[in-house]
């Protein structure tokens, strides 16, 4: 069952990373999976320091309600 509920929730996770918008696809996996900073992420894509933070936070947000939103939950 856990292992079950695990493999749904990575899939709602994949899923929901695929409606971010490019930018913010992209700086939440340097940030999260890649574990890169803030100031490596601005090197990288050449988007400014305020824009990174605002595609992280705002792209965290938006994965969070779309999980909710896929896994039945409020």
């Amino acid at each position: 069952s856990d292992a079950m509920q695990t493999e749904e929730e990575a899939n709602a996770l994949t899923y929901c990373i695929g409606t971010l918008s490019n930018e913010q696809q992209v700086s939440i996996n340097y940030f999260y999976l890649e574990e890169k900073s803030y100031a490596d992420i601005v090197k990288l894509t050449g988007f400014s320091l305020n824009k990174v933070k605002s595609y992280i936070q705002n792209g965290k947000r938006n994965l969070k309600t779309c999980i909710l939103k896929v896994l039945g939950q409020r």
